[in-house]
């Protein structure tokens, strides 16, 4: 069974070469890992035309379009049955080839996608509570998400390569969120305690680290992308949720309020911020997003004032918010 490992590449020439030495370390032979340059203003593609190595290709896009676009364009190319997605900045355990391959092997038709824990930099297993294998329809990933709300999740993903023909990643700079569980109602899930993916935090421009910074005068795009996701995943996925997993609808309603308050969209806003409130009556957080969402945009530059003055107070060293 051949398996392609797709990985998505920005600016990342200080870690690159452990990630792709990870994979072609790997035992198990019968692979190809398509590398896709997302645009890098470094010497990243430089590094990766280095390599001498049959089963590695290197894919270069003109200009960064965010790491959806760079995974479907990886996965257009792809030949083997199962794709890996790997980020650039983590590396592939030893043996991690081989033990997908026999699981996928193993794997009922109704399984689109194989997913396996990380160890963080610190020694913690992510997700930390995933401790037998379990295979989730929508209703038992929705279950998933419910119960570790506010708790890393991310996982490596191996997906059949049809599934995923049938289900591109979006090419908006929103998160996985809503994809996923667009995919997990249309294919099941095998969901594995293995820890096959060695989850780095050492990278500069890591996403999660953008997305906590973002600013409006300066991310416009992404936040708006934002906005549009947690919109369309409530409107898509909301009533299930908000009946079947009350603790992450409300999660959801409190991304889509500070969303769409970044955007300067204060009617949506508005509109989420009241209806937690309405669930959610005593909870500090309702009251602090629904005042939020009347003043707007200028709540983000109060908070971003606020921010700074902390910053540059006696003692308070150089701790940001």
């Amino acid at each position: 069974m051949l398996i392609s490992v797709v990985v998505p590449v920005f600016n990342r020439e200080l870690v690159l070469r452990r990630c792709v030495d990870s994979v072609l370390a790997q035992e198990f032979g019968d692979f190809e890992l398509i590398l896709v340059d997302d645009g890098s203003t470094d010497n990243s593609l430089q590094h990766l035309r280095e390599y001498d190595e049959p089963r590695m290709r290197v894919l270069a896009q003109g200009r960064n379009m965010g790491v959806g676009a760079a995974r479907n364009a990886g996965a257009e190319t792809a030949m083997g049955e199962w794709i890996v997605f790997l980020d650039s900045d983590d590396e592939l355990v030893p043996g991690a080839l081989r033990l997908i391959a026999e699981l996928a092997a193993a794997s009922s038709e109704a399984v689109g996608s194989l997913w396996f824990r990380c160890r963080m930099d610190d020694g913690r297993l992510c997700p930390e509570q995933l401790s037998e294998p379990r295979e989730w329809d929508y209703a038992g990933y929705v279950g998933f998400l419910d119960a570790t709300v506010g708790q890393w999740r991310d996982m490596l993903r191996c997906t059949r390569r049809r599934c995923f023909h049938e289900m591109r990643e979006p090419t908006n700079r929103m998160n996985a969120s809503k994809y996923l569980l667009d995919f997990a109602r249309r294919f099941r899930i095998g969901a594995r305690p293995e820890v096959l993916r060695l989850y780095h935090q050492d990278a500069g421009n890591q996403l999660v680290r953008k997305i906590a910074q973002l600013d409006p005068r300066r991310d416009g795009e992404i936040i708006r992308d934002r906005a549009d996701g947690f919109r369309d995943l409530l409107r898509d996925h909301g009533a299930f949720i908000r009946k079947m997993a009350p603790r992450l609808y409300d999660d959801y309603l409190q991304s889509a309020t500070t969303t769409a308050i970044m955007a300067g969209r204060r009617a949506a806003a508005l509109g989420y911020a009241v209806e937690l409130m309405r669930r959610a009556p005593s909870q500090r957080r309702s009251w602090v997003l629904l005042c939020a969402s009347v003043m707007g945009r200028a709540a983000v530059r109060l908070r971003r004032w606020t921010a700074s003055r902390r910053q540059t107070s006696p003692g308070s060293g150089s701790r940001s918010l």
